[in-house]
């Protein structure tokens, strides 16, 4: 058994994680794919899907993006939430106190007892999220993912958990004040030699669309339209939250109605966190109010700030436009669209002038690269034309300057600058 350990300021560096020599399963090409799969069945918003006809048949409820692992020897297979917003793997909530005990045990745990290989390194820790919190102790073990196994990974084996109903693989550089600091899945797949630098790329994809993935050293240039627009991850002291996250400039919001009629703003300069463990996106309030009264009959219930829509508008073919810098990302309005309750659908953002999120409604849309290592994410339209593998190198230009494989849709359109934006001044 795990003995229960006090809470320590951080973790001695020996116990970093360092490659024992070649691993097992070598990636292919300097890269490890790993398939990313929605998960659906949380109470709460549902998102009505582009093609259901009358809003009605295929609903999906609240979704998660997940990938599995296998911890230990011999190997046991777990799921994880994959989530850009955090840093710590963990494993094992407390499904009695999750909130969904039902959802939680439909997955399976990791038994730490039958693994010969585990080591725990008498450090413990508390880690918060948005709701809910754990706490965990550190344990080293083998850690498979996909094609390759990390030896001696540092990961946290929860024995008490709130409001949590899956584990956590976080993929988001430490905060800067985080009280335990040790070398996390990016940085020992990049130690031990299975990717050529902290870089990977994520494509989220529909319930029912089993291509999504993450790709740990590489990106896939069949899964995206055009080039990848480069921008820099803020330095923490300009982010609104202080934290060393994946934080952006957004330089421009639009809408492209039905109809084709687009309208965008001045350009603007807000800071923005891409966020994959977060559902809705999160805007400065006249961003928000722009966005909500642009959906045709619109109407905002004041005791939710959800601007409330008839169902069959997700069916139509607008979208939310996001700009970055040269790059606009469609968000087709089937994606911004969730039904709270049978018949009654929402607009899925929410105002928040602290600290702006783009959730996984925007990311649905969006091909991301993460490079940690030279502080860039680079960003595409998404799309879906098959398979074609490139690895990320080293150094600077290790992001490929290359174009995605697929064209472009009727529905993408430029940017055509302007003053306001469904009525609302931006600028």
């Amino acid at each position: 058994m795990l003995s229960l350990t006090v809470l320590l300021s951080c973790l001695p560096l020996l116990l970093a994680s360092e490659s024992k020599g070649p691993p097992e399963l070598a990636p292919d090409k300097d890269f490890i794919r790993s398939t990313v799969k929605p998960v659906v069945g949380l109470p709460g918003l549902r998102r009505l899907k582009r093609q259901d006809a009358v809003g009605l048949a295929n609903r999906n409820d609240g979704t998660l993006y997940t990938i599995d692992l296998e911890l230990g020897t011999p190997p046991q297979p777990v799921t994880v939430i994959i989530d850009t917003g955090s840093s710590d793997l963990w494993v094992n909530p407390t499904c009695e106190t999750s909130g969904q005990p039902d959802f939680c045990t439909s997955f399976p745990q990791f038994d730490y007892t039958l693994s010969t290989t585990i080591q725990d390194t008498g450090y413990a820790d508390i880690l918060s999220y948005g709701k809910g919190n754990v706490t965990i102790e550190y344990v080293t073990d083998v850690v498979t993912i996909g094609s390759a196994q990390l030896k001696d990974q540092i990961f946290g084996v929860g024995f008490e958990s709130y409001e949590i109903p899956i584990g956590i693989l976080g993929l988001s550089p430490p905060t800067s004040d985080a009280q335990t600091q040790y070398s996390f899945v990016l940085d020992s797949m990049a130690a031990q030699g299975l990717i050529q630098s902290r870089a990977f790329s994520l494509d989220l994809r529909e319930v029912d669309d089993p291509d999504g993935s993450v790709i740990f050293g590489g990106i896939d240039r069949g899964k995206f339209i055009g080039s990848l627009e480069k921008c820099p991850i803020l330095d923490p002291t300009d982010t609104p939250s202080g934290a060393d996250r994946y934080w952006i400039t957004m330089t421009g919001v639009g809408i492209t109605l039905p109809d084709g009629e687009s309208s965008t703003s001045d350009p603007i300069e807000v800071p923005v966190f891409l966020d994959s463990g977060g559902t809705l996106s999160r805007l400065p309030t006249p961003i928000y109010q722009a966005i909500g009264e642009s959906f045709p009959g619109a109407q905002l219930d004041p005791s939710t700030d959800f601007y409330l829509v008839d169902c069959s508008v997700a069916d139509q073919p607008g979208s939310v436009d996001f700009v970055f810098n040269n790059k606009t990302i469609q968000v087709p309005y089937g994606d911004f669209i969730w039904e709270s309750e049978p018949g009654q659908c929402v607009v899925g953002v929410l105002p928040n002038d602290d600290e702006p999120v783009l959730g996984d409604s925007f990311l649905r849309a969006a091909y991301v690269v993460y490079d940690q290592d030279n502080r860039n994410l680079h960003l595409a339209q998404a799309a879906n034309c098959g398979t074609s593998l490139q690895a990320i190198s080293s150094g600077i230009h290790a992001v490929p300057s290359v174009t995605g494989d697929c064209t472009a849709s009727k529905a993408q359109v430029s940017v055509v600058p302007g003053g306001t934006l469904g009525g609302t001044q931006l600028g």
